[in-house]
């Protein structure tokens, strides 16, 4: 009878909860990504326009072109930034082996996960990392 208490004892899921003052330093940098994409655009039409131009259709239509270049190079970047953080979470999962990491703090309740199943799902984290940014690699192209 007590073998399989302890046997329950021992499958019982360990759950962390999350860590509030993570999430909300979580929600403020999120807040200021979206923020800085609703603004990149405005600001590279201001830098832009700061170069004198003569006012001619093709002086018109080379702005436009050399704004088409610049706003996707800077949209790739921008892009690429929660794509690299993702790729740092699966390669410290990978490397611990646990999920959450030891002494990392998650601002999300986390199921513990370890050994050979937390290798896979950082090993995961890192191939759709990679692959997101070999995609975001081919736009620049």
């Amino acid at each position: 009878m007590l073998n399989s208490i302890d046997a329950m004892k021992q499958t019982e899921p360990k759950i962390i909860p999350a860590d509030i003052s993570v999430r909300k330093n979580c929600l403020i940098l999120f807040s200021l990504y979206v923020l800085l994409l609703l603004w990149l655009e405005p600001i590279i039409d201001f830098f832009l326009t700061l170069a004198p131009w003569d006012g001619s259709r093709q002086s018109l239509l080379a702005l436009n072109e050399q704004k088409a270049m610049i706003t996707t190079k800077v949209f790739v970047v921008a892009r690429s930034i929660p794509i690299l953080i993702f790729l740092w979470l699966g390669y410290r999962v990978f490397q611990a082996q646990a999920l959450p990491p030891k002494g990392m703090r998650l601002p999300i309740t986390v199921l513990v996960i370890e050994g050979a199943k937390a290798k896979m799902l950082g090993a995961t984290l890192m191939v759709i990392a990679l692959l997101l940014l070999l995609r975001e690699l081919t736009l620049l192209v």
